[in-house]
């Protein structure tokens, strides 16, 4: 058959030459399978070759038996267990073992509302001599003996370089500076306090418990022990009540990243002393330190500036960028490390001359935090754990010692914040509040304790029970909090949207084209008096571990496009952004704490146009579909209809009581005009208000879709009798013909969610060519 090219514009796709090409290809098809065959036959003969004849030749010893010799099987198993016992096969059981191990424990602990760090510290413990070696020494032996710890801990060393790198990168300077007055002086008085009993109580401690360690370095590291703040765990329970946004949100966040600039400053010069014995030795270290500083933030801080502003986007950071940063920071900690100021203070101080950009800080973070967060931490943990033994704790004088460590730890930080932030003006409750967010320790704690350990400074006892403090202290948070709540007799008065307790409308949406389709909803629904107390907009990101840099960069990108909608539409919009485990949850705690009018959603993947969502159904599909036949299962009628409307949005449509609207969103080129009301027999309440309010808005007209679910017979138009519930409207009734397909003029549809649920069972052919639906839930049918 003879082919004919066809020109083509270049502008243009070049449909017409990819075609010519599929078909030259499928003639030609042959060719390469016939040379691929012949390739491969070449190359097993060549193999059979060269063991038959080439092997006696040159090497005739491999020939002869050597009966002394192992069967194939031993001679693999002593390869499986030699390849076990390498390094590189240690090693890999060992990150296995903790992730799987530490994912699990992080995850119990979120599901009772505590930090999933603090999980994995415990998860750490629980691997170290305190469980696994005192309950199963052997599995303990085998998984970490002695001789591998050193490869751990490297590893372990590199990822907290990484990490600290975005703890720098999260606390911005400019942020501090516009609280720095309250800020500083709250940070700095929650540091010297319990930095002071802690010296108190070190002084107490030393002829007893660490007479072989030096007094003064002791002393310094028992301060500075009792003076740590978690930031990026205060950061995430700032996240979980909503309150990053408030005036206090942000006054506690800034207070602790100035407390953290501080307390790590003050460990610089603390491990610099302790290094070289006295403060006349360490004053070179100091003016060396001053130097490095004036260095990173005078000539590297600038020049970082201008960087971000240029490369601010993501297409823009080139791999030799990335390169040049990561090079800059192993130099910095490099730097630190040999002025007797740890690689981990370099790395915090370079994060902190990162651009202040939000987009620059917002991609280097997205490179370097997953895999220090989800990879490198883990393994610190655990390398913390096994040099934790609260097995030590053995007695009654150990278990008063760690008590009275626990006691002055909360004391000191709970009550140096809680009189800082009275002299600076702050209500009795929200200094009491403040002090409960600074007693938070976490990670940061450990990282300044295994420092300690590590120079010998602090015996293993010690170290045990201030891991023991670190870990009460961190859980204490959330309790500690709920306990003010309760005294105070005022739960959550910090919430971000509390001054839109009036709202009647909440819209939840997912991504921001979904936020808009909502909201230009909302306009044409309802009318002016409940938008102009303002719409309440919600989207939550499930992630508990985001960072405060994510949080900000997604909150832009998710409202900004509602954000101007809401502007041109003058429409008051409240923005409410939540990181959270659960979305559902939030919705529906957010419904009942807001006690809206009128809730509107998005459906889920299964009614989407996108052709990514109908792939992902497609597939999702598939493996249903896979399961039944293994299972010999087969799905109920409301399991199929969940999958339909999206698990999540079911759940919220029958857990509340206000009226809920799902949006099936479709591209619409113009108002619609003709508007339908999918109508049932079982219909018990109209929602026949709300598609009058839009065709009000868009000078419209409202008919009436009865739905027929029994079989038909003959082609001629049938009745069915309008319900109770819509005659009061006299609206015009659109006959029914047999295949019950939506009307073609239908612009809009209305369908109450028990019609809905009839449809999706007896007429599911309907749900394949919708056009925009909106399936309200009247708050008569809702059910708690």
């Amino acid at each position: 058959m003879k082919e004919t090219y066809i020109p083509q514009d270049p502008l243009l796709g070049g449909e017409e030459e990819h075609t010519l090409i599929r078909q030259s290809e499928k003639k030609n098809s042959f060719l390469p399978l016939l040379f691929y065959f012949s390739l491969l036959l070449l190359f097993v003969l060549f193999l059979w070759y060269t063991a038959t004849y080439l092997v006696p030749r040159f090497n005739p010893a491999d020939l002869q038996v050597d009966k002394t010799k192992i069967s194939s099987f031993g001679a693999f198993k002593l390869s499986v267990e030699g390849h076990i016992g390498s390094t590189v096969g240690r090693l890999l059981l060992q990150v296995i073992t903790i992730l799987v191990v530490s994912r699990f424990v992080g995850w119990l602990f979120s599901k009772v509302k505590q930090p999933t760090v603090i999980g994995e510290i415990v998860a750490g413990i629980l691997l170290g001599p305190s469980l696994l070696g005192a309950l199963c020494p052997g599995v303990f032996e085998a998984i970490f003996p002695a001789e591998s710890i050193q490869f751990l801990e490297l590893l372990s060393s590199f990822g907290l370089i990484l990490f600290m790198f975005t703890i720098g990168m999260e606390l911005r300077l400019a942020d501090i500076r516009a609280q720095a007055r309250n800020a500083l002086i709250i940070s700095q008085a929650s540091t010297f306090i319990p930095f002071i009993l802690g010296m108190t109580l070190a002084i107490f401690l030393y002829r007893n418990y660490t007479p072989h360690v030096p007094f003064f370095p002791m002393t310094l590291f028992m301060g500075i022990a009792m003076s740590i703040t978690a930031f990026p765990v205060l950061a995430r329970i700032i996240q979980e009540r909503q309150m990053s946004r408030t005036p206090f949100g942000k006054l506690a966040l800034n207070t602790a990243a100035a407390g953290d600039i501080f307390a790590w400053l003050l460990l610089a010069a603390i491990m610099a002393v302790s290094q070289t014995g006295s403060f006349t030795s360490a004053l070179y270290n100091f003016l060396f330190l001053l130097l490095y500083v004036i260095l990173m933030f005078g000539v590297v801080r600038p020049l970082f500036k201008l960087i971000g502003k240029t490369y601010h986007k993501q297409e823009l950071v080139t791999k030799t960028l990335v390169a040049f940063i990561f090079i800059l920071l192993l130099i910095s900690a490099y730097l630190t490390e040999i002025l007797s100021m740890h690689a981990l203070f370099g790395a915090f101080i370079f994060g902190l001359v990162m651009p202040e950009d939000l987009q620059f800080r917002h991609v280097i973070t997205e490179k370097v935090e997953d895999v220090s967060l989800n990879l490198f931490l883990p393994l610190f943990f655990v390398s913390s754990g096994l040099k934790t033994d609260l097995t030590l704790i053995n007695t009654w004088d150990m278990i008063l010692l760690a008590l009275l460590v626990i006691a002055i730890a909360v004391v000191g930080k709970v009550g140096g914040t809680y009189v800082a932030a009275r002299v600076c003006g702050k209500s009795r409750k929200n200094s009491l509040y403040l002090g409960a967010y600074m007693n938070t320790r976490g990670l940061m704690e450990l990282v300044v304790l295994k420092i300690g350990l590590d120079l010998g400074i602090l015996p293993p006892l010690l170290f045990a029970i201030l891991v023991l403090m670190t870990v009460v202290t961190t859980l204490m948070t959330t309790p500690l909090i709920h306990l003010i709540d309760w005294c105070m007799k005022e739960r959550r008065r910090h919430h971000p949207v509390s001054s839109v307790e009036e709202s009647e409308v909440l819209i939840s949406f997912g991504r921001p084209e979904t936020g808009v389709a909502l909201l230009s909803l909302a306009e044409q629904i309802f009318p002016s008096y409940m938008l102009n107390k303002g719409v309440v907009a919600m989207h939550a990101t499930l992630n508990s571990a985001l960072s405060t840099i994510d949080e900000e960069s997604y909150f832009r990108e998710n409202f900004a496009p509602l954000e101007r909608c809401a502007k041109k539409q003058e429409i008051p919009l409240r923005p409410l952004y939540q990181i959270t485990d659960n979305i559902s949850g939030s919705i529906i705690e957010e419904v009942e704490r807001g006690k809206y009018k009128f809730l509107l959603l998005g459906a889920g993947l299964s009614l989407s146009t996108e052709k990514n969502d109908q792939e992902i159904v497609k597939m999702r599909r598939k493996w249903r579909q896979n399961w039944k036949r293994i299972t010999l299962r087969r799905p109920s009628p409301s399991k199929e209809l969940t999958r339909i409307l999206d698990e999540r949005m079911s759940r919220v449509t029958e857990s509340v009581g206000t009226p809920v609207g799902i949006l099936v969103s479709r591209p619409i080129s113009s108002p619609p005009k003709q508007i339908y009301i999918a109508i049932s027999t079982h219909e018990k309440e109209s929602i026949a208000p709300y598609a009058l309010q839009m065709a009000d808005s868009n000078h419209g007209k409202v008919s009436l879709w009865p739905m027929i679910f029994a079989p038909l017979h003959g082609k001629q138009p049938l009745s069915m009798g309008v319900p109770e519930a819509y005659k009061e409207y006299d609206l015009e009734v659109e006959p029914l013909m047999q295949g019950k397909k939506i009307p073609p003029s239908c612009d809009f549809l209305f369908v109450s969610h028990a019609t809905w649920k009839e449809m999706a069972q007896k007429a599911p052919h309907l749900l394949d060519n919708l056009p925009p639906t909106l399936i309200i839930k009247p708050k008569q049918s809702a059910e708690k």
